[in-house]
């Protein structure tokens, strides 16, 4: 449990997971559980990129050098240059032939009871407040796509081949295009950020029962151990994060 001093006492509990799946050589996703900072992130590298897992762990180191906020606006600010550094960084390495490296990113950030989610590409945060499961993030892929659009039904999207197509990614193209969410923090707040390969196995309905658990440390395990009695062709990634108290 961490507590941390700002325009309001934050208590915080966050647990951290990261399995490979059976169809990659390795492990391309990464995460990173920094309650102290006040900051969470799970990135995924792009399967298509040659240095998808080197992506996926330069965006965790970028984020670790993200200094104290003094206020939410600061604390997005510093996240997102963090973020276009290592966009920067990846293009910059493409084009002078070092093999191009690309990766989904979903952060989480709070302060002074106040939160805010950026995102890059298909990975999730999930927010569970009184029993029902929010999804905050809005996939940048080719199904939503055509769902924002109004050229099929999500139904109908989702018998598309090949519908998890990415669209956006840090490493993808020189103008990153970032995504964010604010809200205000309760009590009780209980968030999960994942890569596709959890959400594409788990139904949220059993997602939230997870959630319902005495503490981050449990609820993540309890999902572990519904994962280990699935196949899963995919790497899978999360971060759970439990706000007891907000004062």
């Amino acid at each position: 449990m961490t507590q941390i001093k700002q325009a309001f006492t934050v208590s915080v509990e966050s647990w951290g997971i990261s399995r490979q799946g059976s169809v990659r050589g390795e492990n391309q996703d990464s995460f990173l559980n920094w309650a102290d900072h006040t900051l969470w992130a799970v990135a995924d590298g792009v399967g298509s990129s040659q240095k998808g897992g080197e992506a996926s762990r330069s965006i965790a180191r970028f984020l670790l050098q993200v200094p104290q906020a003094v206020s939410l606006d600061a604390h997005i600010d510093n996240v997102s240059q963090a973020l276009r550094n290592a966009n920067a960084l990846f293009c910059r390495q493409a084009r002078d032939g070092q093999g191009t490296a690309a990766s989904t990113a979903v952060v989480l950030l709070m302060h002074g009871g106040v939160a805010a989610c950026l995102w890059a590409g298909d990975s999730r945060c999930y927010l569970f407040r009184d029993g029902v499961l929010y999804q905050c993030t809005r996939d940048h892929t080719l199904r939503q796509e055509k769902i924002d659009k109004g050229e099929l039904t999500a139904p109908e999207a989702a018998r598309m081949i090949q519908s998890n197509i990415i669209t956006n990614a840090i490493g993808a193209q020189d103008s990153l295009r970032l995504d964010d969410v604010r809200f205000s923090l309760r009590a009780g707040d209980r968030f999960l950020l994942c890569s596709d390969g959890l959400f594409s196995l788990i139904a949220p309905e059993a997602l939230s029962a997870h959630l319902t658990r005495g503490s981050a440390k449990e609820a993540a395990e309890g999902i572990a151990e519904r994962l280990d009695e699935m196949h899963q062709p995919d790497n899978i990634t999360f971060v759970v994060v439990f706000l007891s108290s907000l004062t």
